[in-house]
């Protein structure tokens, strides 16, 4: 399966359950976009990883399985977090909205 399309990411800094969301586009070249974010992805036998250009330290790592994918992220300086991601036109039941205190790259909202 290709993670190539649009998703939604949920992603929590920290792990606590609580999600914020945003939509991300895996483009068929090993790119990706996340407004107003993009970077770069690669993907082997269900395992996927992606790496924003802004924020080079942050990472994103995981499975992806048919419209789902799973995993967790780290921008290597004390930051990590759980993320999972939804792919465009598949059902999933909404989860409440938080405000986040971490956008998708790990930086701290202005």
């Amino acid at each position: 399966m290709s993670a190539v399309g649009n998703w939604t990411l949920h992603f929590g800094w920290g792990c606590t359950g609580n999600y914020s969301q945003s939509p991300i586009s895996f483009n068929a070249n090993g790119t990706f976009a996340l407004a107003p974010y993009t970077g770069k992805w690669v993907q082997n036998e269900g395992k996927i990883i992606f790496k924003f250009d802004q924020a080079p330290n942050s990472v994103y790592g995981g499975d992806e399985v048919s419209n789902a994918m799973v995993g967790i992220s780290s921008t290597f300086a004390g930051t990590n977090g759980c993320w999972y991601a939804i792919r465009a036109g598949s059902t999933s039941k909404p989860t409440a909205e938080a405000k986040p205190e971490f956008d998708a790259a790990g930086n701290k909202p202005k």
